[in-house]
C-alpha cells in the first residue's frame, strides 16, 4: 500500500507538471501587463520552463515561464507561475512557432554541436524575421530578430545561411550569427553565390567570393571551392559565364593570386609542394605546373589529350615521373615538357618499360 500511494503521488505530480492551468492565464497577465495569453508551449522536459507568447499593448513578445507547486496542509496540490523572463520583447504583430533545425544542419556548427535548434519567423506588417531557440534539455537560449525581410526561403537553408529577399533582391542570412553572408543584391535565388564545400559558406570563403568579383581582373564567377586542407587560401572559383574553374589564392582583399586560369571543366589542387596538378577538359586529362614552384613559368605542360593518368616516384633518385593512357594504352610522358618519352603500347602500368629518361624539374636543367 505504501508503494502504491507513492506512485499515485509521482503519477499527479507528473501530470500537474506537464498541464497547462487556467489560472496561470491570468497570473501571467498580471506579471506582464499583458492583455492576451496567445498560446503556451510545453516545455520538452521537466528541467526547462514553460513558454508562453502573450500580447502587450497589441503587440506579442514570448516569456519563458517557471511553474511552482504548492501543497497546503490538506495534500491537495497548487501549482502557481512563479518565475516570468522575456527572452523576446513584444514588438511582433505575430510570432509563429517554432519548427526544428534538421540535425544534419547544426551539426554543420561547431557550436550548435549536440543541441536542438529551432526558428520561428516574427511579423511586422509584411516584414518577416527570424528569432532562435536553441539548447539541451536542462537550458534553452533565445536569440532575437535583428533584420526584417520581404521572404525567407526555408527550402533552400543550407546550415545556418538561408536565402531572404529585400526591396525584391535576394542575400544570404546567416540566422544564428544574425547577420547578412550576402546582401540582397542579386536578381534570384539561383543567382545567389554557390560552393562545393561541405559544410557551406562561413565568413572567410564569402569574403574570398565578394573580393574576387569586386576586382573584376577576371571573369565573375558563381561557384567557390575552398581548399580547407592547405589554410593558406587557395581555392577553385568557376565563371559564371562558361562553367570553367580555374585556381587562384586569396592574399587579402585587394590581393588574389591566380594559379590556373578558368579555362578547365575540373581541376585538383596541387599536392603538398607539388609541382603539377591534373586538369580535365571534355572528359580528358593534362598537367598544369605549379605557379608557387615556377611563378610566370608556369603553364599547362601537358595538353588534355589524355585518357588517365598516374604518378610515380622512381626508387633511385625518388624523381616523380608520369604515365598517361591514350587510346587505352599507356606510356610515359615528361610532366614539364610534355614530351612522350615510349611508345604508346603498353596495356597496364605494370607493363610499361623502365623509365631510364632524365626528367628534369627546371626548365634550365
Amino acid at each position: 500500500m505504501k508503494y502504491l500511494l507513492a506512485f499515485a503521488l509521482l503519477a499527479s505530480f507528473t501530470q500537474l507538471s506537464y498541464s497547462q492551468e487556467i489560472h496561470w492565464n491570468h497570473q501571467l497577465l498580471e506579471t506582464t501587463d499583458g492583455k492576451k495569453v496567445s498560446r503556451w508551449e510545453e516545455p520538452a522536459s521537466f528541467n526547462l520552463p514553460w513558454v508562453s507568447v502573450v500580447k502587450i499593448k497589441k503587440k506579442e513578445g514570448l516569456f519563458t515561464v517557471t511553474i511552482g507547486e504548492d501543497v497546503n496542509t490538506e495534500g491537495n496540490d497548487s501549482t502557481y507561475v512563479a518565475y516570468v523572463n522575456n527572452p523576446i520583447k513584444a514588438k511582433y504583430d505575430q510570432i509563429a512557432t517554432f519548427k526544428s533545425i534538421p540535425e544534419e544542419d547544426s551539426k554543420k556548427v561547431d557550436s550548435l554541436q549536440g543541441q536542438h535548434v529551432e526558428v520561428a519567423e516574427v511579423r511586422i506588417k509584411k516584414e518577416v524575421g527570424i528569432i532562435v531557440r536553441y539548447g539541451d534539455d536542462y537550458e534553452l537560449s533565445y536569440l532575437d530578430s535583428k533584420h526584417l525581410f520581404q521572404l525567407v526561403n526555408w527550402k533552400k537553408n543550407s546550415g545556418i545561411h538561408v536565402p531572404v529577399m529585400i526591396d525584391n533582391k535576394w542575400g544570404i542570412y546567416d540566422w544564428y550569427q544574425q547577420r547578412f553572408l550576402f546582401e540582397c543584391e542579386y536578381t534570384s535565388v539561383d543567382d545567389l553565390p554557390k560552393t562545393t564545400i561541405p559544410n557551406g559558406f562561413n565568413a572567410y570563403s564569402a569574403e574570398i567570393f565578394m573580393a574576387f568579383n569586386k576586382l573584376k581582373r577576371w571573369e565573375d564567377i558563381d561557384v567557390i571551392d575552398l581548399d580547407n586542407g592547405n589554410g593558406d587560401g587557395i581555392f577553385l572559383a568557376q565563371s559564371k559565364a562558361t562553367d570553367k574553374f580555374g585556381m587562384y589564392q586569396y592574399i587579402d582583399k585587394d590581393n588574389i593570386i591566380e594559379a590556373v586560369p578558368m579555362k578547365y571543366d575540373s581541376l585538383y589542387y596541387f599536392s603538398w609542394n607539388g609541382n603539377f596538378t591534373a586538369v580535365f577538359n571534355e572528359g580528358k586529362v593534362g598537367v598544369y605546373l605549379s605557379y608557387w614552384t615556377y611563378e610566370k613559368e608556369a603553364k599547362e605542360s601537358v595538353p588534355c589529350i589524355y585518357e588517365d593518368y598516374k604518378t610515380f616516384n622512381r626508387e633511385e633518385d625518388n624523381t616523380k615521373l608520369l604515365a598517361v593512357q591514350k587510346n587505352g594504352k599507356w606510356g610515359w610522358v615528361d610532366w614539364l615538357t610534355g614530351e612522350e618519352k615510349s611508345k604508346f603500347i603498353y596495356n597496364s602500368t605494370d607493363d610499361l618499360p623502365y623509365p631510364h629518361y632524365k626528367q628534369n624539374y627546371w626548365f634550365d636543367e
